[in-house]
C-alpha cells in the first residue's frame, strides 16, 4: 500500500464515503432514462417545443411579433440579467398613465404585474442577448408541460384500459395538447407570463392526481410567482381539496382527508389574501396604480361592488358574462374539441376563476380566440377532459347488468375509449390547425422574405447601436437588444431616430392615416428622411 493510499484508508469512513447526493442524482437520472416510456414522452415534448419554437422564429424574422409586449419583457429581463430592477422604457413611456402620481423613479414592471418568476430567464441573456431567447424559452416551457399531461392521462386511462392502450391514449392526448389552438395563439402573441403558467398548472394537476399533496402545494406556491391573479387559481385548488373525497378513483383515508381539508382551507384563504396583498401593497410600492387593470366597471367600481352585483343581481351578471356573442364562441372553442368532457370533472374548478376573469371583463381582447389568455386554460382543460372521460365511462360501466344489451356492449368496449377519445381530440387539433396560425410553419413560402420584410430589415440596419429610437411596433423587437427603444405612437418623444411604416396598420397607430400624419409632423419638426423603401421610413434629426 502506498503512503497516500494508507492516509486515505486511515480517514474516517464518513469522510471517505463519496458524496451521496451526487451519486443518488446520477442513479435517479439513469433510472428515469431507463423507464419504458421516457424517450417516447421526451420525443413528444421535444416535438411540441420544436414546433412552437420554429413558429416563433418564423414570426420574428417576418416582423410579425409586436414589440408590445415582447420588448417590454425583453428590456425588463435584460435588467434582471444585469442585477437591476426590471424597468422597461417601452412600458414606462407608453403607459405613463399607469404610474401612480408622485412616483419619480423609472417604472418597474413589478408595479405592472407580480411576475418575479421571470427572473429565472435572466441567465439566458448571458448566453444570447436577443429577445428571441424569450420566444424559444416559452416554446421549451410549453414542451415541459407535456410529461405531466402524459402521466396524468395514462394514470387516468389505466382505470378503463390495459397498460398498452392507456399508454397509446396518453401519447395521443399529449400530442393533442402540444398542438392545441390556445398554445398556438399564445405562440403567435409572442412571449408572456403564460409560458410559466402552462407547465406549472400541468404539474399541479398531475401531482394532485398522484396524491403527492406536498408537491402539488409546491406547484401552487410557484404559480403565485407567475401573476397576481394566479392567487385565485390557487384558492380554487384549495376549494378542490376541500371537496375531494376520492383521487383517481381511490378513496382518501381519514387522516389523508383531514390533511386535504386543512391544506384546502389554507390555500383557499391564502390564495385570495395573496392576490389582494399584491394588488394593494406590492404594486403601489413599485409605482403602479391599484385600479389600472380594473376591467369590471359593468359590475361595480371595485371588487366589493362587483361581488355585491354578482350576489344581488345574478341575472344581470349572467347577461354581462354572455354578451356579446363572441364570449360564447370562445367558450365553445375551449370545450367542444374535448367533447365537453372537461365539464364532467371537478378539475374544472381550477378554470373557473380564469374564465370569470375574462367573461366579466370590459376589455374586448379578453373575449377573443386570438390572444394568449386562452393558453392559461390549455393544460387544465385537457386534463380535466381526460378525467371527465373516465368519470362518464365509469358511470356507464357501473350500471347494473340487467340493463339493455347496448349498455352492456358499451361497458365491454370501454378499453377502446382510452384510445378512441384521444385519437378524436388529436384529429380535431389537426383539423383546427388548418385555420390557426401555426400552419404557416409547414408553408415554405412563409419562410422567405417579402418586399415589406426586406425593407424592415434594411431599415433596422440604418439605426446605429446605443441610440434612442421611436419604432413601429413590429420593428421595435429587432432593435431592443442594442438600442433604447420607445413605441411609436401619436405623442412625439424626442428621440433622434424614428422608424415608421404605412404599408399596413400597426399598433397603436391603427389607422394608416395616423402614421401619415406622424410622418408629416416629423418633416415639419426638423427630421430628415434617410430611408424609404416599400412604405417603410427612417427619419433622423441631428
Amino acid at each position: 500500500m502506498t503512503q497516500s493510499a494508507a492516509r486515505i484508508s486511515a480517514l474516517p469512513a464518513a469522510i471517505r464515503r463519496p458524496i451521496p447526493r451526487l451519486g443518488h442524482a446520477r442513479a435517479r437520472l439513469r433510472a428515469l432514462a431507463g423507464r419504458r416510456h421516457f424517450w417516447g414522452v421526451a420525443a413528444v415534448a421535444a416535438a411540441t417545443a420544436l414546433l412552437h419554437g420554429a413558429f416563433e422564429v418564423q414570426q420574428y424574422h417576418r416582423f410579425r411579433v409586436g414589440g408590445y409586449d415582447l420588448v417590454i419583457f425583453d428590456q425588463a429581463i435584460r435588467d434582471y440579467a444585469h442585477g437591476r430592477l426590471p424597468v422597461s422604457m417601452f412600458k414606462d413611456v407608453h403607459d405613463a398613465a399607469q404610474v401612480a402620481p408622485g412616483y419619480a423613479q423609472p417604472f418597474s414592471i413589478l408595479g405592472d404585474h407580480f411576475s418575479p418568476i421571470l427572473a429565472l430567464l435572466a441567465p439566458l441573456y448571458w448566453i444570447w442577448n436577443n429577445p428571441q431567447v424569450l420566444l424559444l424559452a416559452q416554446a421549451a416551457l410549453f414542451g415541459l408541460a407535456v410529461p405531466s399531461v402524459w402521466a396524468f392521462a395514462r394514470r387516468a386511462l389505466l382505470r378503463i384500459a390495459p397498460p398498452r392502450k392507456a399508454a397509446v391514449g396518453a401519447y395521443l392526448t399529449a400530442a393533442a395538447f402540444g398542438l392545441s389552438w390556445p398554445l398556438q395563439e399564445a405562440t403567435q402573441a409572442g412571449f408572456h407570463e403564460v409560458a410559466f403558467f402552462v407547465p406549472l398548472s400541468a404539474m399541479l394537476v398531475e401531482r394532485y392526481q398522484a396524491r403527492r399533496l406536498g408537491q402539488a402545494v409546491a406547484c401552487a406556491v410557484a404559480l403565485l410567482l407567475v401573476k397576481e391573479d394566479a392567487g385565485y387559481v390557487v384558492a380554487a385548488f384549495g376549494l378542490l381539496l376541500l371537496v375531494t373525497r376520492r383521487v383517481n378513483g381511490e378513496p382518501l383515508e381519514r387522516d389523508e382527508r383531514r390533511r386535504y381539508r386543512i391544506t384546502g382551507v389554507a390555500l383557499g384563504v391564502g390564495g385570495v389574501a395573496f392576490a389582494m396583498a399584491v394588488l394593494h401593497l406590492w404594486i403601489p410600492a413599485y409605482g403602479g396604480r391599484v385600479g389600472f387593470y380594473w376591467y369590471y366597471g359593468q359590475l361595480g367600481p371595485d371588487m366589493l361592488g362587483a361581488l355585491k352585483t354578482l350576489i344581488t343581481d345574478p341575472g344581470y351578471a349572467f347577461q354581462v358574462a354572455t354578451q356579446p356573442d363572441i364570449k360564447i364562441n370562445t367558450l365553445y372553442f375551449l370545450f367542444w374539441p374535448y367533447l365537453y368532457l372537461s365539464l364532467a370533472s371537478p378539475l374544472c374548478l381550477l378554470a373557473a376563476p380564469l374564465l370569470a376573469e375574462r367573461l366579466f371583463s370590459d376589455k374586448p381582447e379578453h373575449w377573443t380566440l386570438d390572444q394568449h389568455y386562452n393558453a392559461f386554460l390549455a393544460a387544465i382543460l385537457i386534463m380535466a377532459a381526460a378525467d371527465g372521460l373516465i368519470r362518464v365511462v365509469g358511470g356507464v360501466s357501473s350500471l347494473r347488468p340487467r340493463l339493455p344489451g347496448r349498455v352492456l356492449a358499451l361497458r365491454r368496449a370501454r378499453p377502446w375509449f382510452a384510445v378512441g377519445w384521444p385519437a378524436l381530440i388529436l384529429l380535431f387539433a389537426v383539423v383546427i390547425t388548418h385555420t390557426f396560425p401555426i400552419r404557416s410553419v409547414f408553408n415554405a413560402g412563409q419562410w422567405s422574405a417579402d418586399a415589406l420584410t426586406t425593407a424592415q430589415t434594411a431599415a433596422t440596419a440604418m439605426i446605429p447601436s446605443g441610440v434612442c429610437v421611436e419604432a413601429d411596433d413590429d420593428v421595435a423587437t429587432h432593435l431592443s437588444s442594442r438600442d433604447q427603444v420607445i413605441l411609436l405612437d401619436q405623442v412625439p418623444r424626442g428621440c433622434p431616430w424614428v422608424v415608421l411604416q404605412t404599408a399596413q396598420n400597426s399598433y397603436p397607430l391603427n389607422d394608416i392615416l395616423l402614421a401619415v400624419e406622424r410622418a408629416h409632423w416629423l418633416r415639419q419638426n426638423g427630421y430628415q428622411l434617410v430611408f424609404n423603401q416599400a412604405k417603410v421610413y427612417v427619419y433622423h434629426r441631428v
